[in-house]
C-alpha cells in the first residue's frame, strides 16, 4: 500500500505580521473568551480580518488620491464576528487603522442585494489577495450571500447621510499621540 502525501503550500504572508504580537494575543483571547472556540480556528479568523482590514485600508488611502479608486468590499459572517470583536478593543483597533488607512476603519452593518448575490465577495477576494497575506479559503470560500447583519439593517444599505458634529469636535485632520 503506497500513501501519497500531498503537501498543500501556503501562499502568502502570515497575517499575525500585520499588528504586534501581544495586539495580536489580546484579540484572539476577546474573540475566544466570548465564541468558545478552539484556539487554532481563533487564530485563523482573527488572520482573516487582519487580512480584510488591511485591504479595506488600502482602498480608503487610493481612494483619497482618486475618488473614483473606491471599491466597496465585505467581510464573511465569521471575520465579521471577529471585526466586531476588534472594534471592542479599541486600544489595538484605533492605531490598526491608523497603520492600515491613515484614518478610522469604520464598520457600517448592511445587508444588501449586492452582498446577498454574492458579488461583493467575488468582488473582495482578489483585493484580499493584493494584500500579499494569505487568505484563508475556509473563511471566503461558500460564504457568499452571508453577512451578520440582521434584516433590520436593510434600510441602511450603507448610503445614510450622516451629520455634522458641530463645534463638538476640531474640524480638519486629528492628531493623535502615542
Amino acid at each position: 500500500m503506497t500513501i501519497a502525501i500531498e503537501r498543500v503550500e501556503q501562499i502568502g504572508r502570515d497575517p499575525r505580521e500585520l499588528i504586534p504580537a501581544w495586539a495580536y494575543e489580546l484579540l484572539v483571547k476577546d474573540f475566544r473568551k466570548k465564541h468558545h472556540s478552539s484556539h487554532p480556528y481563533t487564530e485563523r479568523v482573527v488572520g482573516q480580518n487582519l487580512v480584510f482590514l488591511k485591504a479595506a485600508g488600502q482602498i480608503r488611502r487610493e481612494s483619497r488620491c482618486d475618488r473614483r479608486r473606491y471599491v466597496r468590499i465585505v467581510p464573511t459572517r465569521p471575520v465579521d464576528e471577529a471585526w466586531h470583536e476588534a472594534l471592542q478593543r479599541t486600544e489595538v483597533y484605533l492605531p490598526m487603522s491608523l497603520a492600515f488607512a491613515d484614518s478610522m476603519i469604520h464598520h457600517r452593518p448592511v445587508m444588501d442585494d449586492d452582498i446577498r448575490s454574492g458579488a461583493a465577495l467575488a468582488r473582495t477576494i482578489p483585493y484580499l489577495k493584493a494584500t500579499g497575506m494569505y487568505v484563508d479559503p475556509e473563511f471566503w470560500d461558500d460564504e457568499s450571500g452571508s453577512s451578520c447583519c440582521p434584516p433590520e439593517c436593510n434600510d441602511q444599505s450603507g448610503r445614510e447621510s450622516l451629520g455634522s458634529w458641530g463645534d463638538m469636535v476640531p474640524s480638519g485632520p486629528l492628531t493623535i499621540q502615542f
